[in-house]
């Protein structure tokens, strides 16, 4: 994934096209600040991440109504974690 800056986005529209090849990371004072990727992409890493959150929900209801322990997670970091993502 490229890394550009905000002001490098003002300054050379022509970068948001090399974003159609390869996504494209825009950052704001050193810290990444928003992801350009193309839309057919997005909309499968969309419902991949709508399919493991219905997965975990799933789950998780099932382990309640069957009284077992509960997997929760405290940030979306660990459960991307858990699913090598």
């Amino acid at each position: 994934m490229q890394t550009i800056t905000a002001s490098d986005i003002k300054q050379n529209s022509m970068r948001l096209q090399e974003a159609l090849r390869d996504d494209l990371l825009i950052t704001k004072r050193n810290k990444p600040f928003v992801v350009v990727m193309d839309y057919e992409k997005y909309k499968l890493v969309e419902k991949y991440i709508n399919k493991v959150a219905n997965d975990e929900t799933f789950r998780a209801i099932s382990n309640l109504e069957n009284d077992t322990d509960v997997l929760t997670y405290n940030s979306k970091e660990q459960l991307f974690n858990d699913l090598e993502l």
